[in-house]
């Protein structure tokens, strides 16, 4: 199929649900003119058929629906789901519609949630950005498809310490209300997501079908919660400005305009670091000639004749002692500032640049031509952040091990703190009321495993 038309027709179809969207918002605009109207969007895994940041501007607020696939990353997808409902809703509250209190019924294998999980999946939408949270189902049925789907009254009953999770978990809440309303403080580091290029990277044809864009995404997202670095996922409608380093994994739809706001974001002072495959195509799917990256080749000061990805399981080691699969670039250095950060060891394209960066203005703009995984980005970002000032806020201790996100209001800043681990975290010189949380007996706030605590601030 035409592979214009093939992106064309996912507009469509995103389109067509929005204008049913649009039909009976409208009817209920007639009917009850002073409710607010929302539907559940489902930024959670694969779900991409609907693009929700062109679609946010048609409700009074956002909604969404999340569930958790257990695995690897599935804590920091949870947070990366949260993260872009945040972005789509332009930093401002939302509502988490549905989740579920433990195992769903729909997976190859549905997983309990262990103890303070509850609690935390919860309370971690709520540090970005939720000021509801609601679940799926109110009561466990007794028959039918979903009668192994968790709720919040479980067959067990009310004596059970899954009722009683819920149950603490609404005091918890409380607790927070002083949060309601307050919306998201700008991260240093802002994460672009778009559904032009997550629609058009993935299509076939292609120089590998093995290209995941969310993933490629959601690593880089890993790699700064494993270093203890707050992070905005954005859509490129974002103020762009408000992010000292701004990462964009996979731009590979780059519209002129969009190139030109790139290109001026650097120049005065943000710090833009893209990877492979970005570029590539303006908005109808049409290769920008000349050699690739395209649209972006002169900012970053490169350029690549030819595509290099890897069969599945091949590997090529760099010279910083990372390791990258999926893709190399052959690169060719074409501005005279541009620095070589990195070098391939081995693979066709050993010997030659595999990580970039070209001062521009008073910004620079990096280039990361494989894919590292969380692990090795991990290793890398130092280097790309370090330019920026970009260093973690959280203690040495906690960097890794807690996520920290930041809601600012009229009622004070407040700052969540979240333990990714099973292991308890002590927290030192961390200033502001306990609004949540466990302290020890001097005072100082620990997290136990599987925790969250909210510290709260004058409002700034």
């Amino acid at each position: 199929p035409n592979p214009t038309q093939q992106l064309d027709f996912k507009r469509f179809s995103s389109n067509a649900l929005k204008e049913y969207l649009r039909a009976e918002r409208d009817i209920l605009r007639r009917i009850t003119p002073d409710v607010p109207i929302t539907t559940n969007f489902m930024v959670m895994g694969g779900t991409k058929g609907m693009n929700y940041p062109d679609w946010a501007g048609e409700i009074d607020f956002v909604s969404n629906d999340h569930y958790v696939h257990p695995g690897p990353q599935d804590r920091d997808e949870l947070s990366f789901s949260a993260n872009l409902t945040s972005g789509i809703a332009g930093g401002r509250p939302w509502f988490l519609m549905e989740h579920s209190t433990s195992a769903v019924n729909w997976q190859p294998v549905n997983v309990a949630k262990r103890p303070g999980e509850l609690a935390r999946d919860s309370l971690l939408h709520v540090a970005h950005g939720a000021d509801a949270v609601c679940y799926f189902q109110w009561r466990q049925s007794a028959a039918g498809a979903e009668k192994y789907h968790s709720a919040m009254v479980p067959h067990a009953g009310e004596d059970s310490d899954l009722f009683r999770a819920v149950v603490a978990l609404g005091d918890t809440l409380k607790t927070l209300a002083p949060v309601a309303g307050s919306e998201r403080e700008p991260a240093p580091v802002g994460i672009v997501f778009d559904w032009d290029s997550w629609w058009a990277s993935e299509q076939d044809s292609h120089p590998t079908s093995l290209l995941d864009y969310r993933q490629e995404a959601l690593d880089w997202y890993s790699a700064l919660l494993a270093l203890g670095i707050r992070a905005d996922v954005v859509t490129t409608r974002a103020d762009l400005d408000r992010h000292r380093v701004l990462i964009a994994p996979v731009l590979h739809v780059v519209p002129a305009d969009l190139a030109k706001e790139l290109t001026r974001y650097a120049e005065n002072g943000g710090h833009l670091v893209t990877t492979y495959f970005s570029g590539i195509v303006d908005e109808n799917d049409h290769i920008w000639l000349g050699g690739y990256p395209g649209a972006l080749r002169d900012l970053l000061g490169i350029r690549i004749e030819e595509f290099g990805p890897l069969l599945a399981g091949d590997t090529v080691e760099l010279d910083d002692s990372t390791t990258g699969t999926l893709w190399t670039d052959r690169i060719t250095v074409t501005a005279p500032e541009t620095e070589v950060l990195s070098h391939y060891r081995t693979g066709g394209q050993a010997g030659r640049p595999a990580v970039t960066r070209r001062p521009t203005g008073s910004g620079s703009a990096a280039y990361v031509s494989t894919r590292l995984g969380a692990e090795g980005l991990a290793a890398l970002l130092p280097r790309l952040l370090g330019p920026a000032g970009v260093e973690s806020e959280l203690p040495a201790e906690a960097r890794g091990s807690v996520e920290q996100t930041v809601r600012s209001g009229p009622g004070g800043r407040f700052r969540f703190l979240v333990n990714r681990t099973d292991q308890a975290v002590p927290l030192t010189g961390l200033t502001g009321d306990v609004l949540l949380g466990a302290t020890d007996a001097d005072g100082a706030l620990v997290l136990h495993p599987r925790d969250v605590a909210v510290l709260r601030q004058p409002a700034t």
